[in-house]
């Protein structure tokens, strides 16, 4: 029976969290948080399946309300910036410099949202001072470009869906930030077995030196 349930759980819970994070974003200065919500529903999802959304969602939300805005509205102020240098470099044609700005404007693009890949799911696994969170999301990003690039790939590919249907907005958001949560996940388990590694590699040296 349980190949009928989980899969049905699973649809239902990617559904609803994302209309929860259509429902929370719509003032649009909310984002941020509601986001960081939508990332604590996917990153605590686990073997046993989904966590429950409802109170899930709203818990972090609360939790991440003001961080998530500072973070959001910095992110909104890159992306502006790195959107008017990139159509800068599109349209004017005959400009000096042209290349330049736009070969920086990408590189820039690329850089902030392989960052934001992996900000929130760092600010719900571990929570710090926004300048922290913000250097450990950028390290993750440099240091798994492939995990950064697939995501930004499925955040490309869910946008042009909503384009085309954009009626299904919640669907192709929830299956986005399900894969990436996952592809996230997976590094975040890698770290900690450096780490552990790491650990036991010293207590074992300082133990042979006692």
């Amino acid at each position: 029976m349980q190949y009928f349930t989980r899969p049905l759980e699973a649809l239902f819970t990617i559904v609803v969290a994302g209309l929860l994070w259509v429902l929370a974003s719509v003032p649009i200065v909310t984002l941020g948080p509601a986001t960081a919500a939508f990332a604590a529903v996917m990153m605590e999802w686990g073997q046993d399946g989904p966590p429950s959304v409802w109170s899930t969602f709203w818990v972090a939300f609360r939790r991440h309300f003001r961080q998530g805005m500072w973070l959001g509205f910095l992110a909104a102020i890159a992306g502006v910036l790195l959107s008017v240098d990139l159509l800068y470099g599109l349209r004017a044609t005959d400009a000096p410099l042209r290349a330049v700005v736009m070969v920086a404007a990408i590189i820039g693009i690329l850089a902030v949202g392989g960052t934001l890949v992996f900000t929130f799911p760092v600010m719900v696994a571990y929570p710090a001072p926004w300048r922290r969170v913000l250097r450990n999301s950028a390290l993750f990003a440099a240091a798994h470009p492939l995990t950064t690039l697939g995501s930004l790939f499925l955040l490309l590919a869910a946008s042009l869906l909503v384009v085309f249907i954009p009626a299904l907005l919640p669907v192709w958001v929830g299956f986005a930030a399900w894969t990436i949560s996952r592809l996230v996940r997976r590094v975040f388990r890698r770290f900690l077995a450096r780490q552990e590694a790491a650990a036991a590699q010293s207590a074992a040296k300082a133990a042979s030196l006692t």
